[in-house]
């Protein structure tokens, strides 16, 4: 009995460490174009969810080039896992890449030559896309204009934008 209780434990671990490999932690970098400008404002509504919610997409200049910013110019990022009709971060991804949720609209200011739209979470929220990925931020970014999630597990990238894009 004790060996299949230690089976169905180890099993339980085992998942939890699944769902999480998509989600590693980075080491913090340097706030690489943190007092860059931005185009981005603030939202122009709270993203609550709601499918008609909207969110203000916006950009920065940073070291890593002019990146999508949400309204409150934080870096925007994208999961090469996802894709356009499936969003794979979920659970305790979601809690360190918390999605940018509702219909994105582009900031009067912005310069997007890419095409924003949304995407249904599985948990039926709608979700800002730019280009077919959703959207996402970073947990670690603790003020504007930080990239620190740039290349987290090779899978993670800020979404960058610029002319020759599209």
């Amino acid at each position: 009995m004790i060996a299949k209780h230690t089976i169905v434990a180890v099993a339980c671990a085992g998942a939890a460490v699944a769902l999480m490999s998509g989600c590693s932690q980075a080491t913090e970098a340097p706030a690489a174009g943190a007092d860059a400008q931005t185009t981005a404002a603030p939202d122009a509504a709270p993203a609550t969810g709601a499918s008609d919610a909207a969110t203000t997409l916006g950009t920065r200049e940073t070291a890593l080039g002019t990146v999508l910013t949400d309204g409150d110019g934080f870096t925007l990022y994208r999961f090469d896992e996802d894709t356009a009709d499936l969003v794979r971060c979920v659970g305790p991804c979601a809690e360190i890449w918390p999605p940018t949720l509702g219909t994105p609209l582009p900031h009067p200011d912005a310069v997007l030559p890419g095409t924003v739209g949304t995407t249904t979470r599985p948990d039926g929220v709608e979700q800002a896309t730019y280009d077919g990925h959703p959207l996402y931020r970073f947990a670690k970014d603790s003020a504007p204009g930080l990239t620190s999630g740039d290349g987290v597990k090779g899978t993670w990238h800020v979404v960058t934008v610029d002319a020759a894009h599209g």
